[in-house]
């Protein structure tokens, strides 16, 4: 067999063999499968902790406590146990004279639910803070809601306001002091064991500053 032979038939046995390799990577494309050729995704941006600043996390969250409502609880089911005894007296031994101190006693121990059940709903959702590791929150307001923010950088004191009776229950006010122009005083009122928030909040003010004066000095 001479070369041009040879080389005639080398080729026709290729050409199958390149036709089924074209038609394996075209199977393998609509499929589906990924390609060398596709961009890779770019890559997302890490979401900062809390929903706040990148870094910045929620370390404490607080209401107004509902202790600051016991005594005025403990009232009221004393007021209540009060005219179901005289309920009582009337409808089972028959004093028909005192129905209408009963009836008068009933309107006011429904009057005083009703308003102090208002109470602690608008305590509730009129004093919301929010402490994170940057900044601190006070949300303030029932209908129309207000919210400030203290940056903890900014914060030269703290002290602690308490009654008597606050000091028994463990409830008390925190203010803090800043430097902060639209909100020199800051009020945290009425929240259980106010001792150690203000630790927790100095704790974290301590922190935020000696991070922003070390970065200050490393410039």
């Amino acid at each position: 067999m001479s070369t041009d032979e040879q080389t005639t038939q080398s080729t026709q046995q290729a050409g199958p063999l390149l036709t089924s390799n074209v038609i394996v990577a075209s199977d393998v494309t609509d499929t589906g499968a990924p390609s060398l050729l596709d961009p890779a995704p770019a890559p997302q941006p890490p979401e900062a902790p809390g929903g706040g600043l990148e870094g910045e996390e929620t370390v404490w969250e607080g209401h107004y406590s509902f202790r600051n409502f016991l005594l005025r609880i403990i009232f009221g089911v004393l007021l209540t146990a009060l005219w179901v005894t005289l309920v009582v007296e009337i409808w089972g031994m028959g004093h028909w004279n005192w129905e209408f101190f009963a009836i008068l006693l009933g309107i006011a121990v429904v009057v005083f639910w009703v308003q102090l059940g208002y109470r602690l709903l608008r305590a509730f959702r009129s004093h919301y803070y929010r402490l994170t590791t940057r900044r601190l929150f006070i949300t303030s307001g029932f209908f129309r809601r207000r919210l400030d923010q203290v940056e903890l950088m900014r914060i030269k004191d703290l002290y602690i306001q308490q009654s008597m009776v606050g000091s028994w229950l463990g409830i008390g006010t925190i203010t803090v002091l800043s430097s902060e122009p639209s909100l020199p005083r800051a009020h945290i009122v009425g929240i259980d064991d106010p001792a150690r928030t203000m630790d927790l909040i100095w704790h974290h003010t301590r922190l935020e500053q000696d991070l922003k004066t070390t970065k200050v000095d490393q410039v």
